[in-house]
């Protein structure tokens, strides 16, 4: 479409003339055409010599603070070097280049992967930059840089599972109260069942945890010094209040994830297991620890594995998962809970 064509070709002129600037730093250097080029190309943008003179040509006529250095002797000879040179003298000028191709790249990645856990606040004015970021890939279709998203693909391992709603208004107060270290009034229903009774906290928010489909705050309710997690889909009102948070000395989000994330005790314990060579193989591409240790297989093709891992609820849903291709050794309350677990299940399907 011809108005696309016009629209590419005008974003590539801002970048190149963006591209000058940058080039000739401080100092003021005369930049040539073929570095022009080069720099553009290490950029992922499908450009040719003799576009890229044709741009300057035109460049040349609109902006006044562009100066070009044309050192040729008439037989096309150039003279130390620099047949024509180009630099950016207009200081003050303020150039509106738009998006570049790998900040619009990055954008739809961002989009794509992280949106969800981006602030409310943030993701609004984000929107623009987003559709920008799109359109700058649309009109770079013949760079190969445009087409990576297409060659990313990210799945979960587990189970999918479609997201519980969250009202718009609930994550917005509470991204509020996150960036502004404020205080929330919620009234929270501890399980989805219909007759719970919702009970109301004044939560004192640390972060946001995003747990699968399910997104948590970590927080303390009213006096209390413990952490919690309140998942967001289960918060029927939220308020705001005026009232700065409480802070927790020491307290570190990623720790706590990692710790508590998974629900459990999250206690460190000494996983002794009997797998089958198949899943063997797979924990030695996947270690569930640092210091895993798998010896050789016994007579019955069973190989022993040894890790430090974390007592939680995710252990025990993997363990379950792995089915008869795992036998629990110890720790013996784990072994005796995979026992009830599994006794359980069988006496639905006799």
């Amino acid at each position: 479409m011809p108005d696309q064509k016009s629209q590419a070709v005008l974003q590539r002129r801002l970048l190149v003339l963006e591209s000058i600037r940058r080039l000739s730093g401080r100092s003021e250097r005369w930049v040539t055409v073929g570095e022009i080029v080069n720099d553009l190309q290490q950029q992922g943008y499908a450009v040719e010599t003799h576009s890229i003179r044709r741009d300057m040509k035109s460049l040349l006529e609109t902006y006044p603070q562009l100066e070009c250095n044309d050192n040729s002797q008439g037989n096309g000879e150039a003279k130390a070097g620099l047949a024509h040179g180009y630099r950016w003298v207009g200081k003050d000028a303020q150039l509106q280049g738009g998006i570049t191709l790998p900040e619009a790249l990055s954008l739809v990645m961002v989009e794509r992967y992280l949106s969800q856990s981006l602030p409310v606040l943030l993701t609004r004015p984000l929107q623009d930059i987003f559709t920008k970021a799109h359109q700058t890939l649309e009109l770079h279709k013949k760079s190969q840089i445009t087409h990576w998203p297409e060659k990313i693909c990210v799945i979960q391992p587990a189970q999918p599972l479609i997201p519980p709603d969250v009202r718009g208004e609930i994550l917005e107060r509470v991204h509020d109260a996150l960036l502004n270290e404020k205080q929330l009034r919620v009234n929270y229903r501890a399980t989805q069942k219909v007759d719970a009774q919702p009970k109301a906290y004044r939560l004192h928010p640390l972060g946001l945890i995003q747990r699968g489909p399910i997104t948590y705050l970590a927080a303390m309710a009213n006096e209390y010094e413990a952490v919690y997690l309140y998942a967001l889909h289960r918060m029927l009102t939220v308020e705001v209040l005026t009232e700065d948070c409480r802070g927790k000395n020491g307290f570190d989000l990623h720790q706590f994830a990692q710790s508590q994330g998974h629900f459990g005790t999250a206690s460190p314990i000494r996983l002794e297991a009997k797998v089958c060579d198949h899943l063997a193989l797979i924990l030695q591409e996947s270690p569930l620890s640092e210091n895993q240790i798998v010896s050789e297989a016994d007579s019955l093709g069973f190989k022993l594995l040894l890790a430090d891992v974390l007592d939680t609820w995710q252990l025990r849903w993997w363990i379950m998962g792995e089915a008869d291709r795992i036998e629990v050794i110890s720790p013996p309350e784990l072994r005796q809970d995979i026992q009830t677990m599994l006794a359980k299940a069988h006496q639905h399907y006799v």
